[in-house]
C-alpha cells in the first residue's frame, strides 16, 4: 500500500514541478492587441512569449555582441575566444590558483586525519600491551591530524598574504 502511495505521490510531485516551470506568456501592457484581443493588426513573425512595442517604436535593436572590456587593456589584458563580448576579458588567475591549492589542501587534510588517526589509536593500543614503540606511534599520528588540520589554514594564510602584497598583479 506504501509503494502505491509513494508512486502516486511522485507521480503529482513531477507533474506539479512540470506545470510550475512552464513559461507564463505574458503580453506586454502597452501591447495593442492585449486590451482588445484581436491578433490580426500585428505585423510580424511573433510568439505567444513576444509583444509588440507599439509606444517605443525607437527603441534600439539588442544585438549579438558588444564592444566592452572589463580590467586592463594592452599588455595586461588575456583574449578568450568564445565569449560573447567584442572586446577583452581579464582572467582571475588568482581565483584558479587558489581554487587548485585549496582541492590540495582539503586532499592533504584528509590524508593527514586518515593516515594519523588510526596510527594515534594503534600505538594507543601498543601502549596498553606494553611494547617499547608505542609512544612513537602516537606522536606520529598526533602529528599527522595536526598537520592535516593545519594545512588548509596555512595555504589560505599563504595565498591571502601573497593577495595583499600584489604578488599576483
Amino acid at each position: 500500500m506504501s509503494f502505491t502511495k509513494s508512486i502516486v505521490r511522485s507521480t503529482l510531485a513531477a507533474g506539479a514541478l512540470v506545470a510550475l516551470s512552464m513559461p507564463a506568456f505574458a503580453q506586454d501592457a502597452f501591447d495593442s492587441t492585449a486590451a482588445t484581443g484581436n491578433q490580426t493588426n500585428n505585423t510580424g513573425n511573433f510568439t505567444g512569449a513576444q509583444s509588440q512595442q507599439g509606444g517605443y517604436a525607437s527603441a534600439p535593436m539588442l544585438q549579438g555582441a558588444t564592444n566592452g572590456t572589463i580590467g586592463p587593456q594592452g599588455g595586461d589584458a588575456t583574449v578568450i575566444q568564445g565569449v560573447n563580448t567584442a572586446g577583452t576579458v581579464r582572467v582571475n588567475n588568482l581565483a584558479n590558483l587558489e581554487a587548485l591549492l585549496n582541492i590540495i589542501a582539503n586532499g592533504m587534510e584528509i590524508l593527514g586525519i586518515a593516515w594519523g588517526g588510526p596510527t594515534m589509536i594503534m600505538g594507543f593500543m601498543h601502549m596498553a600491551a606494553g611494547t617499547q614503540d608505542a609512544m612513537k606511534r602516537v606522536l606520529w599520528g598526533a602529528a599527522g591530524v595536526t598537520g592535516g588540520l593545519a594545512t588548509p589554514g596555512c595555504i589560505n594564510w599563504l595565498v591571502a598574504s601573497a593577495r595583499d602584497a600584489n604578488l599576483f598583479s
